[in-house]
């Protein structure tokens, strides 16, 4: 899953939801600089990547995606499926989008924790350019994946260009969103579960 569904699943903390937003950025022993709660975070976003990875509905998904595109398509079902979830959030949350996502963005700005300079930006970026919402539109996702683009390249060091999948979503649109609606549930409940555990281990 992308973003939003990562802060959607995490724990209603802002360092847990930090440490879910940012363990694609923050990679091994750099990890143990921050706080506890924020390493549980990171966890919990590997522990929702494995089993997004390994789940059938998922895998299914993937097979929408062109051949051109079939080495990235677990990252573009992850965002194709958080517009899903964007668009049908009423039915997983009562609170709306709007208010959810504000009070994210407003509580990574005023946090006090100690974060590289660089996550700053991102924080900041995610924020004034409202990112999260931006996963209800076709336009938003087209501007997700430019970013994710853009980012790739630099670290790959060549071009790469993930917006034509677009075209490979919209015609499986009906599709992605069945599958979408499918899976959903059982990460929910995968999540009640790793929350359960992790309750009785603190």
């Amino acid at each position: 899953m992308n973003w939003l569904a990562h802060l959607y699943l995490a724990q209603p903390t802002v360092e847990h939801r930090l440490g879910n937003l940012l363990a694609d950025f923050i990679k091994g022993s750099v990890r143990q600089q921050f706080s506890l709660e924020m390493q549980a975070g990171m966890k919990h976003h590997q522990q929702i990547d494995s089993f997004t990875d390994q789940h059938p509905v998922c895998r299914h998904s993937k097979t929408f995606i062109s051949p051109t595109h079939r080495r990235m398509a677990g990252i573009l079902v992850d965002i194709f499926y958080d517009h899903h979830l964007a668009r049908q959030w009423s039915e997983y949350s009562d609170v709306p989008l709007a208010v959810f996502t504000h009070d994210i963005y407003c509580s990574f700005q005023s946090y006090s924790g100690w974060l590289p300079a660089d996550i700053h930006v991102l924080l900041d970026r995610l924020a004034t350019e409202d990112w999260l919402t931006q996963y209800q539109t076709i336009e938003g996702i087209e501007e997700t994946l430019s970013r994710l683009s853009r980012r790739i390249s630099q670290r790959w060091q060549r071009p790469v260009n993930l917006c034509p999948a677009v075209e490979d979503w919209v015609t499986h649109y009906p599709l992605f969103a069945q599958d979408f609606a499918q899976f959903f549930p059982d990460l929910i409940q995968h999540c009640h579960t790793l929350d359960q555990v992790g309750s009785k281990d603190r």
